[in-house]
């Protein structure tokens, strides 16, 4: 317990607490309860983490993030950062407080979007999948197009796709479908056509038809690669709806960030970018524990 609560991360964090309160400065500061709230919040989410793991790397993970927080308050406040681009910490997580209500709104709405983009892709593309890698004849007329047009990044077409769009988003949703689907059709396509043909023959002996072959054999054979390539596909499409939204969006998490680096108000950009982080990060740990149901022999 000793070693737990003297190692070098939490003296960091000690000395973050000692320059936010006692460090002085001339600068224009905000209340800085929040950002001591978020340093309490880390200090907490390691130690449960460290308790658990006992592994070295969530004491250098804590200290990096403490250090570089620790820095970016000790630069600031030194003023040898830029006043407008480097805001101090203290008013960029007091954004948090001040626009709760609208950075909650712009999760909602990005995340909203997102669902019903990745949604549509997974299933048209696990379905279109199974029958394209199933039929030989299908497989080889459509997979030459879909070499050609998969490679194209979404983000290329995006001005176009909000410009034709009759609504943003539809425009978005598109966006979002065309960068989830044509991986998840492609890597259907071969895990069927290279699916270990044994299993095929077992089946085809009992005499199963089509959809039940497609369905109840196929299918659960490739799901456990759908959720393992679950965690990039939702990256992709993250990063598509974030660049949708910063050309035409009245919501979300990259309108947020485009209204207020139109007005060159960084500190509420800088929040923006962090929420975006937080976002992408439960989002990736969300995943990991479907994982972890639904493959438990990876684990194992």
């Amino acid at each position: 317990m000793k070693k737990l609560l003297l190692n070098r991360a939490n003296l960091v964090f000690i000395i973050d607490l000692l320059l936010i309160f006692f460090m002085p400065t001339s600068q224009d500061i905000d209340a800085p309860w929040a950002f001591v709230v978020v340093l309490i919040l880390a200090e907490t989410l390691f130690l449960v983490q460290y308790g658990r793991s006992g592994k070295k790397s969530a004491v250098d993970v804590a200290f990096i993030a403490f250090l570089f927080l620790g820095l970016w308050e000790a630069l600031k406040k030194l003023g040898l950062m830029h006043p407008v681009l480097v805001p101090p910490p203290e008013n960029v997580f007091n954004v948090f407080v001040t626009q709760r209500e609208l950075i909650l709104q712009g999760i909602g709405s990005s995340l909203l979007l997102l669902l019903y983009g990745v949604g549509i892709a997974l299933i048209l593309g696990v379905v279109f999948g199974l029958l394209v890698g199933w039929i030989p004849r299908l497989r080889e007329a459509v997979m030459p197009i879909a070499n050609v047009i998969s490679p194209i990044p979404p983000l290329v077409y995006t001005p176009y796709v909000v410009a034709v769009m009759p609504t943003f988003k539809l425009a978005s949703i598109f966006v979002i479908f065309s960068a989830v689907f044509w991986p998840t059709f492609q890597q259907m396509v071969g895990r069927v056509s290279s699916m270990d043909q044994k299993i095929i023959q077992s089946a085809k002996v009992m005499n199963v038809s089509t959809p039940t072959m497609l369905f109840k054999v196929i299918l659960p054979y490739c799901l456990p690669g759908i959720i393992t390539g679950l965690s990039g596909s939702m990256r992709a499409a993250f990063l598509c709806l974030t660049g949708a939204e910063l050309l035409g969006a009245s919501s979300g998490l990259g309108f947020f960030v485009k209204k207020f680096s139109d007005y060159a108000d960084y500190t509420k950009v800088i929040t923006g970018i962090i929420v975006m982080g937080i976002v992408v990060t439960v989002i990736e740990i969300s995943i990991k524990v479907l994982e972890k149901k639904c493959i438990k022999w990876k684990y194992n």
